[in-house]
């Protein structure tokens, strides 16, 4: 029987949802109503995001809530960012950052009339589609065993990949979900 054995150290990183959230009904985030200057809350402003295959989308609006499932050791994850524009439309960003092996990064951004049309596009991605393969299909001298090695890698990068969207995901809906 082979056992692998993961360690990963307690305290060396943030938990999920790092970002404080802001809600929908309080213009201010929990650390604005703590004290904090107004100057400091999310303040409308103009957004440029970076969209994968497409243009760039500008819009003005402000930060609703935003959740990284960043942390220590993991070689990549999803960033959720979630915008309500000043015409009362909602914005949805999905960024997948870290190691990539060769990209610079996804960025998958849809607009909606609707908060609960942007909530189903979170939940409606399928984090899969975000690793990408690195086995050397052209590489003719692969031996059969050698693909087996790079099959298995890519199997636990995507069983990696779905199990941190769903994390990030998960902290990111339940702040909605108390706003």
């Amino acid at each position: 029987m082979n056992v692998i054995n993961v360690h990963e150290p307690i305290g060396v990183y943030e938990a999920y949802g790092v970002d404080e959230p802001v809600s929908l009904r309080d213009a201010a985030p929990a650390f604005a109503r703590a004290g904090v200057a107004r100057a400091d809350r999310a303040a409308p402003g103009s957004f440029t995001l970076r969209r994968s295959g497409a243009r760039p989308l500008s819009f003005t609006g402000r930060l609703v809530s935003r959740h990284s499932g960043e942390r220590a050791g993991a070689s990549q994850w999803h960033e959720l960012s979630l915008y309500e524009t000043d015409e009362g439309g909602f914005v949805a960003d999905i960024r997948v950052l870290g190691e990539t092996h060769g990209n610079a990064g996804q960025f998958h951004v849809a607009t909606f009339n609707e908060l609960e049309e942007a909530l189903r596009f979170f939940e409606a991605h399928d984090a899969r589609r975000d690793v990408v393969s690195d086995i050397p299909i052209d590489d003719a001298a692969l031996s059969p065993a050698e693909l087996m090695v790079h099959a298995a890698t890519l199997k636990v990068r995507l069983a990696e990949a779905v199990s941190g969207y769903r994390a990030v995901l998960s902290a990111f809906l339940t702040a909605m979900h108390r706003q």
